[in-house]
């Protein structure tokens, strides 16, 4: 071990690029180590013995380039979303496979795997395979069985059952912390290079998934900081222009950074749904073309720049439309009819974070359809409370902190009634308890 004092800790701290000051917090987090460094920093995760099902995909994939069916690859419309599809991107198509890929439109489509939106695009021989998303998805994935796919998803939100029949579902969660805490895109990381170790010190696929890691809000446990680490370590030479102009605008990458400080600069610039970038990610992840990339740069800030403007209109409003029987139960809830797509999550976040209670923001999309976004604080299990009403809503899932819903009635009123309801019987706490102070429901 290296002890404090000694040359070799000296070339830890600056292999790690630790501060002075930094170091004497490990120091006060972990009083006994004899190296505190190496206490805080993990080594490498054995994924295979973590991450259930990898055998299934293993087969699955080798099953698939003897009939030389294609891969659906299926994924989220945010940062985590959209990073990990770059991951599954490159790492497959440079095995020879072809890959579809695909993401929805909040503005027209619910949220989950939706058999109209597979329908011929999916045929029989494929392979769908999810990043983060697909665990709630029973109906999708019924579907996409009985057309004669396979089925494998990768996602790191709550297992909440039913679970979907899928073909394997790798998902980190049944292991318990820090496994949990793996955004999407890490999770297809970590299974495809654990069955394609060769890809493993991709300087591309790391600089893709510590983005999607720190723009998913996920905490930095170890497995995240050994994934953290491999990061800092690669050269921005290696990267394609797309990704080292994200790297320059990554803030204080060689020394300290905060996860909020790269979502100011980075996450909240490309945006996600209404008037942002996150369509164009992709191309700009995969593009060699510096003057394309930073001219696309420009017109996502300057987007930016008009969605926090909007973005701080709709808090105003929203205050005053906060509904009062939802506050009897510590909750914040508000409806408001013209929410631009992709903006209710961040509304929710904001509100979440102003009131410090668990929020749920809903919207009507274009087509009539009521949607939710909820986030939480307390220990609001907000994608267990949706999921355990299934029933009323066409797809609901996420996250212990955030989630979602899609609503196939047009009836605000009558949706108010039922998550009120639910309120009353859900058993846990929307705010977050004085310290020595237990709940009381």
């Amino acid at each position: 071990m290296a002890l404090p004092g000694t040359l070799e800790f000296e070339r830890v701290i600056k292999r790690t690029k630790l501060t002075p000051l930094a170091i004497e917090v490990l120091k006060s987090r972990f009083p006994d180590a004899p190296d505190p460094v190496k206490k805080w920093l993990p080594s490498k995760p054995r994924w295979e013995r973590v991450l259930p099902d990898l055998d299934v995909l293993t087969h699955e994939l080798r099953a698939l380039k003897k009939r030389r069916g294609k891969i659906v690859l299926y994924g989220h419309d945010d940062m985590d979303g959209i990073t990990g599809l770059f991951v599954g991107l490159k790492i497959l198509r440079n095995e020879g496979y072809t890959v579809v890929p695909l993401i929805p439109r909040r503005e027209i489509e619910t949220y989950g795997i939706r058999p109209g939106r597979l329908q011929g695009i999916l045929e029989p021989g494929d392979l769908l395979l999810t990043v983060d998303y697909g665990c709630s998805a029973v109906e999708g994935v019924a579907w996409a069985r009985r057309n004669g796919s396979s089925v494998v998803i990768t996602d790191h939100h709550m297992l909440n059952p039913p679970l979907p029949d899928a073909n394997g579902i790798i998902d980190p969660q049944p292991s318990g912390p820090p496994a949990a805490d793996l955004a999407g895109c890490a999770v297809l990381y970590a299974a495809l290079t654990s069955i394609l170790p060769r890809y493993e010190n991709d300087p591309q696929l790391l600089a893709a998934t510590a983005l999607g890691t720190i723009s998913d809000r996920v905490s930095l446990s170890e497995w995240n900081r050994y994934l953290l680490h491999c990061f800092s370590l690669i050269r921005t030479d290696q990267l394609t222009e797309g990704l080292k102009l994200l790297m320059e605008e990554w803030p204080c990458r060689a020394g300290n950074w905060t996860g909020s400080m790269v979502r100011s600069h980075i996450t909240s610039t490309i945006g996600k749904g209404y008037n942002s970038g996150i369509s164009n990610m992709l191309d700009f992840m995969f593009s060699y073309d510096r003057r394309w990339c930073r001219t696309l740069w420009k017109q996502m800030v300057k987007s930016s720049e008009e969605r926090g403007q909007l973005l701080s209109e709709l808090v105003g409003r929203s205050m005053n439309l906060k509904d009062p029987e939802a506050d009897a139960f510590g909750m914040i809830m508000v409806f408001m009819d013209d929410i631009p797509p992709g903006m209710g999550g961040t509304l929710a976040s904001r509100l979440c974070r102003i009131h410090r209670r668990g929020t749920i923001v809903v919207t009507r999309r274009e087509d009539g359809m009521l949607v939710g976004d909820t986030r939480s604080v307390g220990d609001w299990n907000m994608a267990g409370f949706l999921v355990s009403m299934r029933d009323a809503f066409s797809s609901a899932g996420g996250h212990y902190r955030a989630a979602g819903f899609s609503y196939e009635s047009p009836d605000w009123h009558d949706l108010r009634e039922l998550l009120l309801s639910h309120m009353a019987e859900y058993p846990t706490c929307p705010v977050p308890p004085p310290p020595h102070r237990s709940c009381g429901r």
